[in-house]
């Protein structure tokens, strides 16, 4: 399960073309006007975990990327027969929070950029009265700056990988804005205190050395409080540890 809500798998996609053994989930886009479009995602997720595991065997390894982590939870809560070992790559937690360490990140990159006091200012607004409007605000003037998503890289991804990252986004079905906003709004409203899980199995969880949206330190807090078996490691990545590893580095290499 890949990344942020409206992410499709275009990314790994093209960078693992070959690898048949693993199933690339397309997340559907929120129904317009849907109540409740991240409990609907989870629904889905669920739906295509027992379809797979029926097409392919049970149990899988349930492999999941920065936001795709609540997902994993969920299945983890939801149908722990079916799952074999969990991997978590770059796991946000509060996504909030780290969208706003990226764009404090960006701030500091790009001071000298003429947009970079509207992002000052949108992000003294936030601190000032916390919330969705204002985080929307935040996120509005992060996107004046320039390369942003180059950000998101370490040094081992280089420009090459950005450069992919910025190509694919713009391919049609690669991200899906309304249903981003949709979801991570509805996401934002649930009470997301971590609990721990009825997965007894293995977990192992890759965080980016170089990733500018999470602190590993307090949000490997947070995990082991849901995965208490989990084992962590620091990886030489950014965020996405998919698009600067091998699959076999990211633990879900062909059996």
């Amino acid at each position: 399960m890949h990344g942020g809500p409206g992410l499709g798998p275009v990314f790994e996609l093209a960078r693992y073309p070959d690898a048949t053994h693993v199933h690339w989930w397309r997340q559907p886009l929120a129904k317009p006007c849907a109540a409740r479009p991240f409990l609907d995602l989870q629904a889905s997720a669920l739906d295509e975990l027992r379809r797979v595991a029926a097409e392919r065997g049970a149990p899988v390894t349930l492999a999941a990327s920065s936001f795709g982590a609540h997902l994993a939870v969920h299945l983890a809560r939801h149908a722990p027969e079916l799952i074999d070992r969990i991997v978590l790559l770059a796991p946000t937690f509060d996504p909030e929070q780290a969208a706003l360490r990226l764009a404090r990140r960006a701030f500091r990159v790009h001071t000298d950029h003429p947009c970079a006091g509207q992002l000052a200012i949108a992000l003294a607004a936030y601190e000032d009265d916390p919330g969705r409007p204002r985080f929307w605000d935040v996120f509005g003037a992060l996107s004046l700056l320039p390369d942003v998503t180059a950000l998101y890289f370490g040094p081992n991804g280089g420009e090459a990988a950005a450069r992919s990252f910025a190509e694919l986004i713009e391919q049609p079905g690669a991200f899906d804005g309304p249903t981003s906003v949709a979801t991570s709004d509805d996401f934002s409203a649930i009470d997301r205190r971590p609990v721990a899980s009825a997965f007894g199995g293995p977990v192992t969880v890759l965080f980016g050395a170089h990733d500018p949206m999470i602190d590993a330190q307090q949000d490997q807090a947070v995990w082991s409080v849901i995965f208490p078996q989990a084992e962590f490691f620091k990886v030489e990545t950014g965020h996405f540890p998919l698009l600067e590893l091998t699959l076999e580095e990211c633990g879900i290499g062909a059996p």
